[in-house]
């Protein structure tokens, strides 16, 4: 069991850092800060040669380096706004390492290494204030919170009908269903070893097929029983429940199938949590039925005050119809059910797809 926990662990840690370095906000940080290193540094390292069009301020002295300085803000608090606490730290320990060895250099009195840690000191709290405190949404008003409450409560209780169903459903199909199917296995194995008869080669081999089936059937009705509620999404959150997702659709799918999270994580409502996990099961759902696709990428996006989740893929693509209900009257009705699921969050629900690239689905709502 240790074992098991310690490789989740490092699945889930591997796969943050792969999408950190996937994130194209992480290279536009790293390249600014690695440009202003070096040119606050230029003539420490001997590099000014490099910096032609600005010979005068890496050549810059006194309380001109000290406004130099300022400039390592920029990338510090783009971190803060999409990588949080983590960002802010991360890009600090950078700046401070940046800046010391030329304050060291160039005049290591008192009043020099104090203004240093005056801009580090500001740097940091301006960086953990957009971190922790950072919403680009504007207060809500007692209507609209009133409003939103009423929404949700609503929502609330259909949803608490739903799952209880789903979860009523799955546990019957798991204590009945499964362990019928797994007597007659039995049965069948028996039968097929000759526990009840020598058969003939031609009805042990039928014996051997329907025990293969069978065998199959459980491992069918087993996964239903998990995709109708899985315990993950009620013990631990979205986010853990979307990883086992996408872990367990790409190892039976043979589809790359990534989990990028871009801003700082956290809970979201629980009913918010269940429609957007049925939004992202059906979307894959698909993306391994019907795209052809080889890798596919589901993004949930914390930054700005919307939520916004985006399931993409490689695949074939089709042409999209003047209206969604178009679908499910060919009998394809997944679409059409994660609009109306959409619709439950009171959010915005789009689709774009383009034969042979690939398809995008974008969901968008409030909290």
């Amino acid at each position: 069991m240790r074992q098991i926990r310690t490789d989740t662990i490092a699945n889930i840690a591997s796969q943050k850092t792969r999408s950190i370095l996937r994130n194209r906000h992480f290279w536009i940080i790293t390249c600014v800060t690695t440009v202003l290193a070096l040119l606050y540094n230029a003539s420490y390292l001997g590099i000014t040669g490099w910096f032609p069009w600005a010979k005068d301020i890496v050549s810059a002295q006194g309380v001109y380096i000290f406004v130099l300085s300022f400039l390592f803000l920029i990338p510090l608090v783009h971190a803060s706004v999409v990588f949080r606490l983590q960002g802010t730290l991360a890009t600090w320990f950078v700046f401070l390492a940046a800046i010391l060895p030329r304050a060291i250099q160039d005049s290591p009195s008192f009043e020099s290494l104090l203004r240093t840690a005056l801009v580090a000191t500001v740097a940091l709290l301006l960086g953990l204030f957009v971190a922790l405190d950072y919403n680009p949404g504007l207060q809500e008003s007692g209507t609209a919170k009133r409003t939103r409450f009423a929404r949700w409560a609503s929502l609330a209780r259909m949803l608490k009908v739903q799952e209880y169903e789903r979860r009523r459903v799955a546990r019957k199909l798991h204590d009945n269903t499964i362990q019928s199917l797994l007597v007659i296995a039995n049965r069948a194995r028996a039968l097929e070893s000759g526990d009840y008869g020598r058969l003939s080669p031609k009805a042990r081999k039928q014996a051997e097929e329907i025990l293969i089936m069978l065998l199959h059937a459980i491992d069918d009705v087993r996964r239903l029983s998990r995709e109708l509620r899985p315990s993950t999404l009620d013990n631990v959150g979205l986010l853990p429940a979307l990883r086992w997702l996408t872990e367990r659709l790409s190892h039976e799918s043979g589809i790359k199938i990534d989990l990028q999270v871009k801003g700082r994580e956290h809970s979201l409502p629980p009913e918010f949590e269940v429609i957007l996990f049925r939004i992202a099961q059906d979307a894959l759902n698909n993306v391994v039925r019907h795209s052809g696709a080889t890798a596919a990428t589901v993004t949930l996006d914390f930054i700005t005050s919307n939520f916004r989740m985006t399931v993409e893929d490689n695949g074939q693509g089709f042409s999209l119809p003047d209206n969604i209900g178009d679908f499910a009257a060919r009998g394809n009705l997944g679409l059409q059910r994660m609009e109306q699921q959409a619709g439950l969050l009171d959010g915005n629900f789009k689709i774009s797809s383009e034969p042979g690239k690939g398809t995008v689905i974008t969901v968008e709502a409030t909290p």
